[in-house]
């Protein structure tokens, strides 16, 4: 008994020293911990590039766009203050003036602020000439709204909107669908113009449609005199026909000009006008403009395609994150500039680090599994959004308003139109 009573006496001894080792142990490391806990974390700010025109041909739809850019920043700041995160995302916006040089100026300041991603330009003369600038400073670009098929480069520019040889393909195809043969193209004298006047022309002119595309380009200069080209438009066209149709490939103030003299021509009164996807912008319905040309947009049922994305949770959200921030509802654009700024951020957080290369290899990356107001954002070899179905569009008055009507989709996996 006195031998079973020694061990147990001598094992609680054993046990009691362990008990005030770990007390120690664990005291000192709870000190440690208390220590580090009021430890603030280091702060951390990375700036995003905002070069989104406000003014010239993009004064109207410019600050939707901006805006759109914006609300994802302001977004972005706020999910992650609520997390706790030292991390906070400082905008530099610079306007463009919507012309490549003053977009190569406004590039070169932000570079020299030390800017590492820049959400713009938006126009693909902007992107093209601001790109070697890019890749020389290792600066990524994100443009919202660049669709030239020229600028389809493995480079620092990356595109969230789908390059126009998709549109080409499907205004071919609505055209032939509709029973068109020749197709007179009204175009800007700039990338974007001939970008898409030129490919459409290609696409309908071969076989399956072996239509005839005629096409005139006008300067893109402020104080153009619109009269000439609409004239040869005209004489393009000639004596109306049931076949014979006009695509507008334009912005707002030049597309609106062409507009109200084209509607007083005998010609181009008469036959069917189509538009590329830029005339969706809100000023071609919007109260300033003339109640003349808006109905002749209607009695000419103007028809387009844009790359609308399909109604879901995500766009409902950003449409109304939209509005209540702005009181106002985004243009179909905005929802790229925001995905553009996304993307630009997470690439940030997803590389740790704030470096022009490193951004650029996670770019693609987070495109693979984000899914964001303009749909699913795949980026293909030159870092281009790789395709995109398109809506169909017309223009119509719906009581006494004017509005852009959803109608149809072209799928580009068949190339094939589906109408609601």
């Amino acid at each position: 008994m006195a031998e079973a009573g020694g061990t147990v006496k001598g094992s609680s001894k054993v046990v009691l020293a362990i008990l005030i080792a770990l007390v120690v142990i664990l005291g000192g490391t709870t000190t440690y911990l208390a220590i580090r806990s009021v430890q603030p974390p280091t702060a951390v700010t990375y700036v995003i590039g905002v070069e989104i025109a406000v003014s010239g041909s993009y004064a109207s739809d410019g600050p939707l766009r901006r805006d759109g850019a914006f609300l994802a920043i302001t977004q972005m700041n706020t999910e992650l203050a609520a997390a706790g995160s030292p991390i906070h995302f400082e905008k530099i916006h610079v306007d463009s003036m919507a012309q490549g040089a003053t977009a190569v100026t406004a590039f070169e300041q932000l570079v020299a602020a030390g800017v590492k991603v820049v959400v713009g330009p938006l126009s693909s003369a902007e992107v093209g000439s601001v790109a070697p600038l890019a890749d020389s400073n290792h600066v990524v670009a994100i443009s919202p709204s660049a669709t030239a098929p020229r600028l389809a480069l493995d480079d620092f520019v990356f595109r969230v909107a789908p390059n126009d040889a998709f549109q080409a393909s499907a205004l071919a195809e609505l055209f032939g669908e509709l029973g068109y043969t020749k197709v007179a193209v009204m175009a800007r004298d700039d990338d974007y113009g001939r970008g898409i006047a030129n490919f459409t022309e290609g696409i309908f002119e071969a076989a399956p449609y072996n239509g005839v595309v005629e096409k005139t380009f006008y300067s893109t200069q402020s104080g153009t005199d619109y009269a000439p080209p609409v004239a040869a438009l005209s004489a393009q066209v000639g004596t109306p026909a049931a076949t014979t149709a006009v695509l507008l490939v334009a912005f707002e103030d030049d597309g609106i000009g062409i507009l109200n003299l084209a509607r007083q021509d005998p010609n181009l009164s008469q036959v069917r006008w189509f538009g590329s996807e830029s005339v969706t912008r809100p000023k071609y319905v919007d109260p300033s403009t003339p109640a003349e040309i808006k109905d002749f947009l209607v009695s000419r049922n103007m028809t387009g395609f844009f790359p609308f994305p399909q109604q879901s949770p995500v766009v409902e959200k950003f449409v109304a994150d939209y509005q209540a921030a702005y009181g106002r509802a985004p243009s179909p654009y905005a929802y790229y500039s925001y995905d553009a700024a996304m993307i630009a951020m997470l690439s940030i957080l997803r590389a740790g680090k704030y470096d022009g290369d490193a951004i650029r290899a996670m770019v693609p990356i987070v495109g693979e599994t984000y899914i964001g107001a303009s749909g699913h954002k795949i980026f293909d070899q030159f870092g281009d959004y790789a395709a995109a179905d398109y809506r169909i569009w017309n223009i119509r008055l719906e009581g006494s308003n004017y509005v852009f009507k959803q109608i149809g989709t072209w799928f580009y996996l068949t190339g094939t139109i589906e109408w609601d």
